[in-house]
């Protein structure tokens, strides 16, 4: 049934209360219910609607948002968690999140008989629409509120990027059959739209939206505003299609839960702007959906199992090899394997982690033996960069090769370098114009100093040797790094590890060449005991591992190809499953996919579909990255081309259509987590063909110092520290490196605060 198009333009009379609800295209209607039925929803797109058609009351009406809104609602479904039945102190908590914003009054109506509650919030200042949802409900989110069907749902909805004009959600207007205003103990009483009207003029003079909050919780917000490619708006559109059409015969219940369930499981997440749908919340948008539907009552041949039904195709879709757009791939609950009762065995990544590691030792041992390992940060990294080792790697594992960030080794593991430590007496002075790049003045310690040296050291008073020094650092603060990093020197020295030890003796060998120290006292001091240090497993493998180590903790090697093929999902509940049932649901889906074959390419090409997703990497022998390919992930991400604050979720292991046969198997990049795909790219290909502008790591590197609060002489001074040369003579490689080395500091600053 569809309502005529009216053959005139439609004349708006004046009325208040409808005045309160200016956007009317797109609007939805649906035939008043029986009592205990719920609405068949339809949208009418044809023709705005009416007042005079809203006056006449002969359908439900409802409505949706447009660039701008002076309102927004909340949805509490009758048997939410949220409902004052269930909770009575919901609302006002949730009114308690949302007064930072400005937001301090709301109107509540009954939405309908059924007993649901819209929460009206107007407010003085029209704003956008799409920034007003992101930042509420990012507050809600924040506060503990789940936003997700049956629960508690925002209007507007947080909509994703794209580049199509897509529709915010729809909702009922007030007062229709059904709908009463509710008193402070959320009891109906009567009111006509006069008292309503009354109410939210009160309410929207109480509502400012504080603005310097929008914009804080804007920049702040992690909530992903997903990006739909073309290819992910013609899949999304096509299940639409198939899915708003509802029920229009009996034997069509398979079928459109199978589309729903895809839907919901791959876009859900997108179109609600809510954590990607799983398990038992997966399943209840399913049954949201589908009653929802046209014809679900009259055809729909499952209504009384509906929720049991919905869970098998809740466990078909999440055990298939669809995934929620926007989310890593190789990634399944059902395949994860128990591993709490013996350990793994070592695996591909792991053992590329190792091979990196003992590059960058033997590069070091190599370089030592040669008596050619340089002190200055930036010619070490490029020494070390000459035996095929990339910038990515060398920031991974810096323990094992920068002066400032080397660290004793766990017992029992020792650098692979070959000879014995030399003795302070045998030391040499180091050619001029090198230099240690340390932070602060430091002297040699008692214990190292050469035969006859060791005293006078309090007399000295610890104020001699050089300094680089700390940007911006006060000269109260010196003595107390300068003991630290005595300290740090005698562990070292102490430790037996070679390398380490070298390090320190070069050190120490650097001061007595700068500085003369008076001879006093012979005192020797005692190494202290060697500080901590990382575990093996706390660093990441090579060749899959982070840029820089520091960006998260927590995650071990270990964990981190568990996560290349399986992650943890909500489990779906086991009760009394019906093995018939789901052998049925399991056998449409197998079904549909045979017979669409179009579908699965269009699914990958939105990078939304992998079937090699859960295959073991290490057997079938998938390449590790090349030190060129993980320098590009790592810059790519610190540009801003990639939508992931780790480079390694934008690729994944797959092969192409139609075939998707394992022997064209290779790393690709995802077109939903970039800013500049619009299908499935091979890495080496994206490498060659989308290099790294110049001007975009400047600005990046622009940016970093902002974050850092520099001034430009500081600027100006780091980059002479790292590079040796003045800025107008550096290569696009200096500034690569530059930017990696202000990355660092960045997220130094960042755990410095955090402590």
């Amino acid at each position: 049934m569809n309502l005529p198009a009216p053959q005139f333009q439609a004349i708006q009379e004046t009325d208040a209360f409808l005045n309160l609800f200016p956007h009317r295209f797109d609007f939805i209607y649906a035939e008043h219910p029986d009592p205990g039925d719920r609405p068949d929803w339809k949208t009418e797109d044809r023709h705005p609607l009416s007042d005079r058609l809203l006056q006449e009351g002969a359908y439900l009406y409802g409505v949706r948002f447009g660039k701008q809104t002076d309102y927004l609602m909340l949805d509490i479904d009758p048997g939410s968690f949220y409902h004052p039945h269930r909770d009575r102190f919901a609302i006002p908590r949730l009114l308690a999140a949302l007064e930072p914003l400005g937001l301090v009054e709301a109107i509540a109506v009954t939405s309908s008989y059924r007993g649901g509650i819209h929460l009206y919030l107007p407010f003085q200042k029209a704003q956008e629409t799409w920034a007003i949802a992101q930042v509420v409900s990012t507050l809600l989110a924040n506060a503990g509120f789940k936003l997700k069907p049956g629960q508690l749902e925002l209007f507007p909805n947080p909509k994703p990027y794209s580049e199509a004009p897509s529709l915010y959600a729809a909702h009922r207007l007030p007062l229709q059959a059904g709908s009463y205003l509710l008193n402070s103990d959320f009891q109906p009483i009567y009111g006509e739209q006069t008292t309503f009207v009354q109410r939210w003029q009160f309410a929207q003079h109480r509502n400012a939206i504080d603005q310097r909050t929008l914009k804080r919780v804007l920049q702040q917000t992690k909530r992903k505003r997903y990006k739909l490619s073309g290819k992910a708006e013609k899949f999304l559109h096509d299940l639409n299609t198939d899915v708003l059409a509802g029920w229009t015969d009996s034997g069509q219940t398979n079928y459109l839960l199978g589309r729903i369930a895809m839907r919901e499981y791959i876009f859900g997440h997108v179109q609600r702007g809510v954590e990607p749908l799983t398990g038992e919340d997966l399943a209840a948008a399913i049954c949201e959906v589908a009653r929802s539907l046209p014809g679900f009552e009259a055809y729909c041949s499952h209504q009384v199992d509906l929720e049991q039904r919905a869970l098998f195709y809740t466990r078909s879709i999440q055990s298939s090899h669809y995934y929620p757009f926007g989310s890593k791939h190789q990634a399944k609950a059902s395949l994860l394997p128990d591993t709490a009762s013996e350990p793994a065995s070592p695996n591909r990544n792991q053992q590329k982690s190792q091979e990196a590691r003992d590059r960058i030792r033997q590069a070091v041992s190599d370089l030592l033996t040669k008596n050619a390992l340089p002190t200055p940060v930036t010619a070490r990294r490029q020494s070390i960069k000459a035996y095929g080792i990339g910038n990515a790697t060398l920031d991974k594992y810096k323990e094992l090769w920068h002066p400032n960030h080397l660290k004793p080794l766990p017992e029992g593991e020792y650098h692979t370098l070959a000879g014995t430590p030399t003795l302070p007496d045998q030391l040499k002075p180091l050619p001029e114009g090198q230099y240690h790049t340390m932070k602060d003045n430091k002297l040699v310690p008692h214990a190292a100093a050469l035969q006859g040296q060791a005293v006078g050291f309090l007399e000295v008073g610890g104020s001699g040797g050089f300094s680089t020094g700390v940007l911006g650092e006060s000269t109260s603060q010196k003595p107390v790094r300068l003991e630290q990093q005595l300290a740090k020197m005698r562990v070292w020295l102490a430790s037996g590890d070679r390398i380490l030890v070298a390090e320190a003796q070069q050190f120490f060998a650097a001061q007595v060449q700068q500085e003369s120290v008076s001879l006093v006292s012979t005192d020797v001091v005692a190494p202290e005991k060697p500080e901590e240090c990382l575990s093996e497993e706390a660093l990441m493998p090579g060749g899959f591992g982070r840029s820089q180590p520091q960006r998260r903790d927590g995650k071990t090697a270990l964990k981190e190809i568990q996560q290349l093929s399986v992650v943890s999902l909500p489990p779906v509940p086991e009760a009394a499953v019906d093995l018939a049932m789901q052998a049925e649901v399991e056998a449409f889906f197998a079904q549909y996919q045979q017979e669409h074959p179009e579908e699965t390419v269009l699914a990958w090409s939105a990078g939304v579909y992998n079937p090699l997703a859960q295959v073991d990497l290490l057997a079938v022998g998938a390449r590790y990255l090349e030190p060129a390919e993980e320098d590009w992930l790592a810059l790519a991400r610190m540009v801003g081309w990639l939508l992931v604050e780790d480079e390694l979720d934008v690729i994944y292991f797959t092969a192409p259509p139609p075939t998707f046969a394992l022997e064209q198997a290779d790393w690709y990049v995802r077109p939903d987590l970039t800013t500049f795909l619009d299908e499935p790219v091979l890495l080496r290909e994206v490498v060659q063909q989308q290099p790294i502008a110049l001007e975009a790591i400047q600005a990046a590197i622009d940016q970093r110092v902002q974050q850092l609060g520099w001034t430009w002489e500081q600027r100006t001074r780091f980059m002479l520290e790292v590079c040796e040369q003045l800025e107008a003579a550096l290569t696009q490689a200096d500034w690569e490196l530059l930017l990696f080395e202000l990355q660092s500091q960045v997220q130094a600053m960042s755990e410095r605060d955090q402590h």
